[in-house]
């Protein structure tokens, strides 16, 4: 039988209405460099409108007991279920892709340094120059060697991804006889611009976008200006961690590129 059809002054009911539109729920996931962006929120540097943030990760040896399984993320060990607990008890169980509208990647233990700055410091008619093929090759190995990009690639089969690499070493704690050894401190912002681009490409193949250390963050080549390092260290000794100004730069990066990707 025939449905009846309204008639013209009937007002559909409340219930037909459909519901208000969500904000987009976002999460930051990684080891220990996902404290910059909570210093970021705790600070109130992040854009965070019409966006729900959450955290989830675990530092130290807990981010090695961290393990894809099934499709989701799970803590594989007394300590990082503990470490999860803190960090986001709703989520400790674990982490699926369905559950957010969009991920940052950030550290997870892929480091620009490891692949940027012996590049950099690879010059034409040197000892030992890198040929494009043997850097190709070394971004290859960096990327997919890295279990966490190749979980993150997985993830981005279902949501959009950014990935942040651990940025360059911090200036001023990295001693000067490391750096002088390892790092270009001629090396340009068109020079890193070129091997970014590189690493974006390669990303873009996994359906991953990258997000990039902000130039103004970078000093000396390749290295990470003081004012953007942790404060945190305990002899202030710690070369690696980033501050909550360089977590806003970070964060509010990828929010920008998952509202774009959203229009």
């Amino acid at each position: 039988m025939p449905l009846d059809k309204p008639s013209a002054g009937k007002k559909a009911s409340k219930s037909s209405k459909p519901s208000p539109a969500r904000n987009p729920r976002f999460c930051v996931f990684g080891d220990s460099h996902i404290a910059c962006v909570k210093h970021a929120l705790d600070e109130g540097l992040l854009d965070l409108e019409g966006v729900e943030l959450e955290f989830w990760g675990a530092p130290g040896p807990q981010f090695r007991d961290l393990h894809l399984e099934d499709g989701r993320f799970v803590g594989t060990s007394a300590a990082a279920r503990d470490s999860l607990a803190k960090i986001n008890p709703a989520r400790s169980a674990g982490l699926e892709p369905q559950a957010f509208d969009g991920f940052l990647f950030i550290g997870c233990r892929l480091r620009a340094s490891d692949f940027l700055v012996p590049v950099l410091a690879s010059q034409p008619g040197a000892l030992g120059y890198l040929s494009q093929a043997v850097r190709d090759l070394m971004l290859t190995r960096w990327l997919e060697g890295c279990r966490w990009y190749r979980a993150a690639h997985e993830f981005a089969k279902q949501r959009p991804v950014f990935f942040s690499p651990a940025g360059f070493l911090n200036d001023g704690i990295v001693s000067e006889d490391e750096v002088a050894r390892t790092v270009n401190t001629e090396a340009t912002e068109a020079q890193r611009d070129m091997l970014w681009d590189q690493i974006a490409k390669a990303m873009v193949e996994d359906n991953i976008q990258l997000i990039r250390q902000p130039e103004e963050t970078v000093t000396r080549g390749g290295l990470t200006r003081a004012a953007f390092a942790t404060s945190l260290g305990d002899q202030g000794d710690d070369s690696v961690h980033k501050n909550g100004a360089y977590g806003a730069l970070i964060l509010n990066q990828a929010l920008g590129a998952l509202r774009a990707v959203q229009k």
